[in-house]
């Protein structure tokens, strides 16, 4: 049965299908971590609402788009008298424009949304949970798997046993050992405080300093279905009815609708073919070119509804887009300016007008401190070191010297101004 099963990975910004889909034109689609939101969830056992329901609010936490409702998709991993553990998974519309037109242009209806790196996991198992000394149920082991899949993220998993209590698409060139202590933290409060065991890195991941966590221990990652790992993994999964499936409501109802109308056309074409030849023996040609006009009136009128449908979500995209750059964001500006504070600076007051100007008041043990942090400011780079300067001016009013010793000092930062177009 798995080899019916076609398979459909958009990795990289490229859509690749491994199989050749029959005349319905469905695949299961694998995509990567970071394009989907998945996390592990405990369920308790007596709920007023559905599983899905209570699992969409710890996803809706992760959600970059707050205001759309997600479809989420549950995998049990394990069922306790008083919990379920199950790993909760969605796909956020609003990020997967791109996704759908290269569907689209394929002509390719997804049955199934599936992580690309869980069906890679699937296929390294042995190799992840061999030679450890450990039987691969133990529930007291904890290992991180580091996971190479291929695109712009590496994917994280934290196991204990056979069980995952955390995941985490790490975007390539972020600091690695950060990244990682941020996943063992959702790991404690998820599942408890335990010793990290081992690390086990599969792929082409740069491991240099993972020491400090835990042992490492590098794995070869293979596939003889297809030119990236995790496909056959895929096919695996997608024919049990229990693996994650992250289709959106949207998506399914258009799935339901294509099948429909493929019945429906099938129908529809014998049904028109023989009343084509009635009313062609009967009134003539007049009648079935009238019949022809008509239909494609309509069609006319349904595209152009569906063409102003897509051109308002995509507006709407672009609008969300647009406000969800943080990186001038009062808390970034903050942690920025809180990293560049000389020592013996302390700042008591903060006044921040987004893309306009930053304002701080604070006082230093010595007027060095204050000059120190405005030419700080001054140097501050977007991007790097290479970057521009993040403002246009900076001025520094004092300091002044107050009672105690100390200096006061006021600091306005402005940020440049683009002209219009």
């Amino acid at each position: 049965m798995a080899d019916s099963v076609h398979i459909a990975a958009f990795v990289g910004g490229s859509l690749s299908v491994y199989g050749a889909p029959d005349a319905s034109k469905e695949v299961v689609l694998a995509l990567p971590l970071g394009r989907l939101l998945v996390r592990p969830v405990k369920i308790p056992a007596q709920l007023e609402t559905s599983e899905e329901s209570y699992a969409k609010g710890a996803l809706q936490a992760m959600n970059p788009y707050p205001d759309e409702d997600l479809t989420v998709g549950l995998e049990t991993q394990c069922e306790k008298a008083e919990e379920k553990y199950v790993l909760a998974g969605a796909l956020p519309e609003s990020s997967a424009e791109d996704i759908g037109e290269a569907l689209d242009s394929e002509k390719l209806n997804p049955v199934k949304i599936d992580a690309l790196a869980l069906g890679i996991l699937r296929e390294a198992w042995e190799q992840v949970t061999r030679d450890t000394g450990h039987e691969t149920g133990n529930r007291e082991l904890r290992r991180l798997v580091l996971i190479d899949e291929a695109s712009e993220d590496i994917a994280a998993f934290i196991l204990d046993g056979d069980l995952i209590v955390a995941s985490r698409a790490i975007a390539r060139g972020a600091e690695l050992k950060r990244e990682i202590m941020i996943t063992m933290l959702e790991a404690e409060d998820f599942n408890g405080e335990k010793a990290l065991q081992e690390i086990v890195v599969a792929g082409e991941v740069d491991s240099s300093g993972l020491e400090v966590f835990a042992p490492v221990r590098h794995i070869s990652l293979s596939s003889r279905a297809s030119d990236i790992p995790g496909i056959e993994g895929i096919r695996q999964r997608a024919t049990e009815e229990t693996s994650l499936n992250a289709l959106p409501e949207s998506w399914r109802e258009t799935l339901e609708e294509t099948r429909f109308k493929s019945k429906l056309n099938r129908f529809m074409a014998a049904a028109l073919g023989i009343w084509v030849l009635a009313m062609g023996v009967l009134f003539g040609v007049p009648i079935a070119y009238s019949y022809m006009i008509d239909h494609q009136k309509q069609l006319s009128k349904e595209h152009s509804k569906r063409y102003n449908e897509v051109k308002e979500m995509r507006e709407k995209v672009e609008l969300v887009q647009k406000y969800s750059d943080h990186s001038r964001g009062a808390l970034e500006i903050l942690k920025a300016v809180s990293d560049r504070l000389p020592k013996g600076v302390e700042l008591n007051n903060w006044n921040f007008k987004r893309e306009e100007m930053i304002r701080i008041s604070g006082e230093s043990v010595d007027k060095t401190g204050a000059y120190n942090l405005a030419d700080a400011l001054r140097d501050m780079k977007e991007g790097g070191e290479d970057g521009e300067n993040v403002f246009a001016s900076v001025e520094l009013h004092g300091p002044t010297a107050m009672k105690g010793g100390k200096q006061k000092f006021d600091i306005e930062c402005k940020y440049e101004v683009e002209e219009e177009q």
